[in-house]
């Protein structure tokens, strides 16, 4: 029987597509760095360099989707979903077929964060549309225990696959890709009819308000993770983390799933300020803990208190952005260009610390960078707070 194309995709074509593109993601945008570093010689700066670019690129692409899909296949938003994951392939594929071309790994970089950034809010338009309130939400915690496990299994994978060869893990991510690709002929042509009064009658007095506030907090929390993770292995052996250091590393995913699973079970969190205030809270005191922490007791609790602040701020800002964007490829684009601006703004925090401070206290300079910058956003986020209270009836 075909499915009704105005009901709501069914969930498990939308996650077939997702895990087998987070498989492909996860492997894709870590395993780049070592190729690069690895088989064309790149310093830290130039890797710094290339991730500055894919960001960018990221953002950019993200934010232009929804026009991306009106004009070229207004029709068929899986037609487009389809090319960007055929791209995506051959982006990954490229560097195996010119193996010592340094334009082409460029090249697929670039492509390779391009075909991601349209996927996924494509994507994100099939997860949610003709889905309302709990429907939603309940639909968006299956997504995100569906791509975060991906993404942890893409870097347990990678060891192993590297053991091929440097470029292997490439190849494991055309895998991925094209896997997405087959996964995605079971969607239909077109998400489902997202109905404008009932989707009105489900989004909260101050959605508004808070999608503004986390539209501060979304990008904030991907440029910390960004400045944090070039630091973590300096960290960890300052503590003397040793053979334990993988491990307490992948504690803050682990935070992460956790209290993604916690907010797909339980209602207490949306449509509340506090949540956004503890997730403030969390990654700025997580942070604090990783960077200066004199034990690995206390980096290990400071990586479990940054990984809540994620998580909390994941699902916060996918939840408004799709409600108050009534499920839309622009809305689910919009979210993906504030990670993507996150990826772009976090690189750029290394860079700009390496030509303020001397290298060798360049850790210290992307750290304080860092904290500047989650000043400035908590403001942000604290003003919408305020605007919200203004709009409030007296």
């Amino acid at each position: 029987m075909k499915a009704d194309p105005d009901r709501p995709t069914p969930l498990v074509a939308v996650l077939a597509v997702t895990f087998a593109g987070s498989l492909s993601g996860g492997v894709f945008w870590a395993a780049i760095f070592f190729v690069t570093a690895g088989h064309y010689g790149f310093s830290p700066a130039r890797n710094l360099m290339l991730a500055v670019v894919m960001g960018a690129i990221y953002a950019a692409m993200a934010a232009a989707t929804g026009r991306l899909v009106r004009r070229v296949s207004a029709s068929s938003p899986r037609a487009v979903l389809m090319a960007a994951l055929a791209s995506w392939t051959i982006a990954a594929l490229a560097p195996l077929a010119q193996r010592r071309s340094e334009i082409v790994i460029w090249a697929a970089a670039s492509l390779g964060a391009a075909a991601s950034a349209v996927v996924w809010p494509i994507v994100e338009s099939y997860l949610s549309a003709g889905r309302h309130g709990a429907k939603m939400r309940a639909a968006i915690g299956w997504f995100n225990v569906t791509w975060t496990p991906a993404t942890a299994l893409a870097l347990l994978l990678l060891p192993i696959v590297n053991r091929a060869g440097t470029l292997a893990a490439l190849a494991l991510s055309a895998g991925g890709s094209a896997a997405a690709l087959l996964a995605a002929f079971a969607l239909p042509v077109r998400p489902g009819t997202h109905e404008p009064e009932v989707a009105q009658a489900s989004v909260g007095r101050e959605y508004t308000f808070l999608l503004r506030a986390v539209s501060w907090l979304l990008p904030m929390s991907y440029i910390l993770c960004s400045a944090m993770a070039p630091l973590l292995p300096h960290r960890l052996a300052a503590v003397s983390g040793g053979t334990a250091g993988g491990g307490v590393a992948a504690l803050w995913m682990v935070a992460r799933f956790a209290t993604l699973l916690t907010m797909w079970r339980s209602g207490f969190w949306h449509g509340r300020w506090g949540t956004l205030a503890l997730a403030v809270g969390a990654l700025a005191a997580g942070l604090a803990a990783v960077i200066l922490a004199p034990s690995l007791l206390g980096l290990a609790a400071g990586l479990v208190v940054f990984g809540v602040g994620m998580g909390l701020t994941y699902y916060s800002s996918l939840y408004y952005s799709l409600a108050v964007g009534h499920a839309a490829v622009d809305a689910g684009g919009t979210f993906e260009a504030l990670i993507g601006l996150g990826y772009f703004a976090g690189p750029l925090l290394g860079l700009g610390a390496r030509l303020i401070v001397p290298v060798e206290h360049a850790a210290t300079g992307t750290v304080a960078l860092a904290w500047l910058v989650t000043a400035a956003c908590s403001v942000g986020v604290l003003g919408r707070y305020l605007a919200a209270r203004r709009a409030r009836p007296s």
